[in-house]
């Protein structure tokens, strides 16, 4: 066995076959596996080390804070998606959509603590291999594919949205004459021969970008990411008041009902169009950071009470995200509660007037996801080459499978660009699988505990009502589609 500097195996050898068997580990043997020595049988030659903690590990657990890790975790559900919520209030009432909040935020807390109990009980931290260790190679499969699939949706949304958010740039900018995007875009930008080139090259200036092997040196993006949001997000803030007063005095007829507030009436989610399953899909999404939780949970996993400080961090986190969701999705509303845009920052100014600082947004916000896609198109291709190529990289395979992956995505956002409908399709059948069904398997597997277990039960049933409101989503929402063909 090849053993490198930060990659140590604390299963057990056994010295007469020469074979590493799997044990689930408690604190406390895996604190004497570290401490003792192993002895590990490798071609026949009995290596006799002393094992500690890998340098990373250790410095990681020395440094790992509550707070920094809950601004961590914060930090992956952040994202476009928070300023989708405006238009999701009218279709099921804002009041409603706080409360959802809420109860996302918990449920979201209960799966991602499944899955680093789970984690705790071997020494693996990555969800992938937790997976197969815990429930099987099968499972890891089915995992992974589950994870490329919503990350080529991921990617999709990224063309979308950087599409649009630029074309209302150069609308902002230098063709105000159109009151109305929508006219802009069947005059000028949707045009197929400004459209499809334009798609085409973001693809080939991504995929050059992509092309980069050292993701440490995209590091930044996250923080450009951050940034955009926050400020787009103090932008809605501030001018909310001012578009509300808009709308009470140019708007709101007390007479017409279809021109007030939707506080608390649920029922519009129950109509044929099903709204209250897409928005809870939409939600799902907003607080999707499964995929990213385990490496954060290592750096607790060598502290005393690693598990309490992820509790608590975790929780931390959930408040965080909950109270930030609440402001866009308030803000956002009332800024246009009778018409309000699909993403609140497509916004246009009043009177068709200048905004500035909205304009600047629409920028702001198009250059973070261009220079966070490489960054994420990263995982997305260490993904594929885990599945299929054994983890191996060649260069070829490198330049083209980024351009393949990049032009399909490119002509599939062109071809496609309903943002909101993404959100279902992503929430819908594929976050509910990776945020809870699979760390509420991972719990009931590595618990020792039968199915029938009390907990186990409830971990299960409430992982499938939570899928099958998603599914439901996903179902209308191709239904919708077809029948807009």
């Amino acid at each position: 066995m090849t053993e490198t500097k930060n990659q140590i195996d604390y299963s057990e050898a056994n010295q007469s076959q020469g074979t590493h068997n799997f044990h689930v580990l408690t604190p406390d043997s895996r604190r004497q596996i570290i401490e003792t020595k192993v002895p590990i049988q490798d071609s026949g030659e009995e290596i006799y080390k002393k094992e500690n903690i890998t340098e990373g590990k250790e410095r990681l657990s020395s440094n790992q804070t509550i707070l920094g890790a809950a601004f961590l975790l914060t930090n992956m559900c952040l994202g476009t998606t928070i300023f989708t919520f405006g238009s999701r209030a009218k279709e099921i009432g804002l009041i409603w959509i706080i409360v959802f909040c809420f109860v996302v935020a918990g449920v979201d807390y209960w799966s991602i603590m499944n899955g680093c109990v789970a984690s705790s009980k071997v020494d693996v931290d990555d969800y992938s291999e937790i997976t197969e260790k815990i429930i099987g190679k099968k499972s890891r499969v089915l995992l992974n594919i589950i994870i490329i699939v919503y990350s080529y949706g991921v990617m999709i949304t990224f063309y979308v949205l950087i599409f649009a958010l630029f074309g209302r740039f150069i609308q902002s900018v230098g063709y105000r004459e159109y009151t109305t995007y929508s006219e802009f875009v069947a005059d000028k930008w949707g045009k197929a021969y400004i459209k499809y080139p334009f798609c085409l090259g973001m693809a080939v200036f991504l995929s050059l970008m992509s092309l980069i092997k050292d993701i440490q040196k995209l590091n930044f993006t996250a923080y450009i990411g951050v940034a955009a949001v926050i400020y787009s997000l103090f932008v809605v803030m501030i001018q909310c008041n001012t578009y509300y007063n808009y709308y009470k005095e140019n708007v709101y007829i007390e007479e017409d009902k279809s021109t007030h507030l939707n506080l608390v009436d649920l029922g519009q989610g129950f109509t044929k169009d099903l709204n209250f399953f897409k928005t809870l899909a939409c939600i799902y999404g907003a607080y999707a950071c499964h995929t990213g939780i385990f490496p954060v949970f290592a750096g607790f996993k060598y502290q005393e009470n690693g598990v309490k400080k992820m509790k608590f961090s975790v929780f931390y986190s959930m408040c965080l995200t909950t109270a930030l969701h609440i402001i866009s999705v308030v803000c956002s509303y009332l800024t246009d509660p009778y018409t309000p845009e699909d993403v609140i920052i497509y916004r246009k100014s009043i009177d068709n007037g200048k905004d500035i600082a909205m304009t600047i947004s629409k920028l702001f916000i198009t250059l973070s996801l261009v220079f966070t896609s490489p960054g994420y198109f990263f995982g997305l291709r260490l993904s594929v080459a885990n599945s299929f190529t054994g983890g191996k990289i060649s260069k070829l395979f490198n330049i083209l499978f980024t351009f393949i992956s990049m032009f399909v995505c490119a002509i599939i956002a062109a071809l496609y660009d309903k943002i909101l409908n993404y959100t279902s399709y992503i929430g819908g059948f594929i976050t509910v699988f990776v945020a809870y069904l699979y760390p509420a398997l991972l719990h009931i597997y590595s618990s020792g505990k039968p199915f029938t277990y009390w907990r186990n039960l409830l971990d299960l049933i409430i992982a499938i009502i939570l899928c099958g409101i998603g599914i439901i989503a996903g179902i209308r929402t191709i239904i919708d589609d077809v029948q807009n063909v």
